[in-house]
């Protein structure tokens, strides 16, 4: 503990996890509970990435898709949370955001690196491989049915480790927190001078820019797009985001989405499936979900949800 953090009473924890740069800010009511807290979120995070990354041979994400086609894994109760999640993803997205889409990933990714764009017949064949209702899922077990099925969890796996860590800080009385991992936020109460805790937008039309301030206080915000995240092949960019429903990665006007609701999860599901709808129903999504506000950028403009003024700062 630093004697500045001492001071003002605002600890603060940098980390990089989950590919990002990370930070979490907490008021704590003992130094013990904070050493505790920075103790727990680190185990916590090494954890969920142990057990989660797809880039790690020996998780157990790696294991199920290896399985694909030939066995059952089974799951202990808190690993079988992250695959009724996989549900409630697709569930609530209406299908938009499916977790079986790696294959499709994996291709677009082999292309860039080939510098070729996928063959019509190469993309039928892969989407073959995809369907969340193909999954076999029971208490403690879940199987891919198919041999080349795969599992990922990058539509929601870091904004749900936010909320996680949120969860963790309230379990150690902490009732003021900003949990940060790569721009996917959310909050508890304030910091120590003022009432709201202040998060940037980044501006997509322009590196390291703030667009706006957001003033947020017991909600979070998460933000997709392809602005800053594309392959390129043959000299034109594609975006990272891929339409499990086409095969193709997602190609509208909007640059980047940016949702605030009460959790990131619900905030990064809005934000991503904007990305796939397009701005019209994407907003539409918005305004029919509770408690939710959004930021849309286009390369000319931006769009706002109906109450989000309310909490813009003046630049």
């Amino acid at each position: 503990m630093t004697a500045e953090e001492l001071a003002v009473g605002l600890f603060k924890l940098r980390f990089e996890a989950l590919g990002t740069n990370c930070l979490v800010q907490f008021r704590a009511p003992s130094i013990e509970s904070a050493k505790k807290y920075r103790s727990e979120t680190l185990a916590w995070i090494r954890s969920f990435e142990e057990t989660w990354s797809r880039f790690r041979p020996d998780s157990l994400l790696c294991h199920i898709n290896a399985s694909a086609g030939i066995n059952a894994v089974k799951l202990t109760p808190q690993q079988d949370e992250i695959i009724k999640l996989c549900e409630h993803t697709f569930r609530t997205s209406k299908g938009i955001i499916d977790p079986t889409s790696y294959p499709l990933t994996e291709l677009w990714d082999s292309a860039a690196q080939r510098d070729q764009v996928p063959k019509e017949n190469e993309i039928a064949r892969t989407r073959e491989s995809i369907g969340w209702d193909k999954v076999e899922h029971s208490p403690g077990s879940v199987f891919l049915p198919e041999k080349g099925m795969a599992l990922e969890i990058g539509g929601f796996g870091k904004e749900y480790a936010v909320d996680q860590l949120i969860a963790l800080a309230r379990s150690y009385q902490i009732e003021h927190a900003l949990v940060d991992l790569g721009r996917d936020v959310a909050t508890l109460g304030s910091p120590v001078h003022g009432p709201y805790w202040v998060v940037g937008v980044e501006n997509a039309r322009e590196l390291d820019a703030p667009l706006h301030r957001l003033a947020i206080t017991n909600q979070a915000l998460a933000t997709s797009g392809n602005g800053r995240r594309f392959r390129t092949i043959g000299g034109e960019k594609y975006g990272h985001i891929i339409d499990s429903r086409t095969g193709h990665p997602v190609k509208n006007e909007l640059l980047t989405a940016t949702c605030l609701a009460n959790d990131c999860l619900t905030a990064g599901l809005l934000s991503t499936s904007a990305c796939i709808l397009g701005i019209d129903s994407g907003m539409e999504q918005v305004d029919r979900s509770f408690n939710t506000e959004a930021l849309f950028q286009t390369a000319t403009n931006t769009l706002f949800s109906n109450n989000i003024h309310l909490q813009l700062i003046s630049q």
